[in-house]
């Protein structure tokens, strides 16, 4: 009889509850609408549901906005936070069997026998536990649209200080963040490095499955001398790049984290952040290198946007990695618009992120997937420091009718889907 593994026999547990209990604040008390639980083959491509090693579980429960998949593998089970990220995971099965293929060869089981033993530590810091992540996509939505708490009020304030040093050095906080390896062996990391881009992947990823098997595969590549030879990166099906919340491009695969790390900071400070802001959101565990990149990268494609420092304070206060993940996305919806619809002239982190175009509408973008009327709702929609004679809600999902209905009577112009100047 095959014995379920433990985190495997959480996450069923986990969703099971979900979908008997919704969270309190979505139960449809005083006219809201609960959240709803769809049939995955009307959210997704047919190629999502089902492939080699793997089945997308029929029912997807939405918490928080975000639609929570689940994916069965023959290697576990695998939730995901969010239809962006699907498939990324979707396409990280192949590597995973790659990856357990090449574990199994005569070649690699020689090499492992004269490898050293691997360094056993402490990971409790670096990957989120894919339960915890989705179990807290309630909170971390919901913090993305609130107000900014007194704490990130503080970090933005600190943007007021001396001028950066020149040649400042944020390597250090290269660290513990999600994402990052537990072997820290000089030499060893790139190697890691090398393996990811052999399969495609990204080498930062939070999938526990994945990140696994790239370190057990590399580890021996390192210390065993062991050549790994695929030809995943012509296999695969999807890329990390798919994601609107995750880019993946040859500074994650080609550049050491530390000098990844210091890149990203000169660049933050050549925003017109200072070095309190920059430290604050390098030091965030909740970004993985990967996120953290594509973050910058786009705030960086919004030169000539004031406010940007404000934004990187907003970021540095995320308190998960959905909301890491959210902050980033909606930073790269920002430049989407400013370069596929209407310039942009402001950008704010008070809570959510919000834009100002040259005509003086207001945006505000989310990679979001279905936004029911819900009490958060309801009071995001008549803050009064939203106000302005448009205003503008993009979402990459959809809104329920009743959602788009309570919205629209308070002055909103909706647009859904990947499209900036879409509806």
């Amino acid at each position: 009889m095959t014995r379920l593994r433990p985190h495997i026999v959480i996450v069923v547990i986990v969703l099971a509850s979900w979908l008997d209990a919704p969270p309190a604040w979505s139960q449809g008390a005083g006219g809201f609408e609960p959240d709803p639980v769809f049939q995955a083959s009307q959210l997704v491509q047919p190629q999502l549901l089902k492939g080699e090693n793997f089945t997308l579980d029929p029912k997807v429960p939405v918490r928080g906005f975000m639609e929570v998949f689940t994916i069965h593998s023959a290697f576990g089970d695998i939730l995901v936070a969010g239809r962006d990220l699907l498939p990324v995971r979707v396409g990280e099965i192949p590597a995973i069997a790659e990856l357990s293929n090449t574990t199994k060869s005569g070649a690699f089981l020689k090499a492992a026998g004269q490898a050293t033993a691997k360094p056993v530590m402490a990971a409790a810091n670096m990957v989120t536990h894919p339960v915890d992540t989705a179990k807290g996509m309630p909170a971390a939505v919901g913090r993305f649209f609130d107000r900014v708490e007194l704490g990130a009020k503080k970090i933005a304030d600190s943007g007021e200080g001396p001028p950066p040093k020149e040649g400042v050095d944020f390597a250090a906080e290269a660290g513990k963040r999600v994402g990052m390896s537990v072997i820290n062996v000089l030499g060893y990391e790139q190697e890691r490095r090398k393996l990811a881009k052999q399969l495609s992947v990204d080498p930062y990823t939070t999938n526990p499955l994945l990140a696994a098997k790239l370190d057990d595969v590399a580890w021996v590549a390192f210390s065993g001398r062991f050549a790994v030879n695929t030809t995943m990166s012509v296999l695969m099906p999807f890329s990390m790049a798919v994601s609107a919340t995750s880019i993946a491009n040859d500074m994650v695969w080609d550049t050491p984290p530390a000098d990844l790390i210091n890149l990203n900071g000169k660049k933050l400070l050549a925003m017109g952040a200072s070095e309190t802001q920059v430290r604050m959101l390098l030091r965030n565990q909740f970004y993985s290198l990967t996120v953290l990149t594509a973050f910058v990268t786009a705030l960086e494609q919004l030169g000539g946007v004031s406010g940007r420092n404000t934004v990187i304070s907003f970021a540095a206060g995320a308190s998960s990695e959905t909301q890491a993940r959210l902050i980033s996305g909606a930073t790269q919806l920002l430049v989407r618009y400013h370069k596929g619809a209407e310039p942009l002239k402001q950008v704010t982190g008070s809570g959510p992120i919000v834009a100002r175009t040259g005509s003086g509408a207001l945006l505000i973008a989310a990679p979001v997937d279905y936004v029911t009327w819900n009490q958060r709702l309801s009071t995001f929609r008549n803050r009064a420091d939203l106000k302005a004679p448009t205003r503008i809600a993009w979402i990459t999902g959809r809104f329920s009718p009743r959602a788009a209905k309570e919205m629209q009577a308070a002055g909103w112009k909706l647009r859904e889907g990947q499209d900036p100047g879409g509806k």
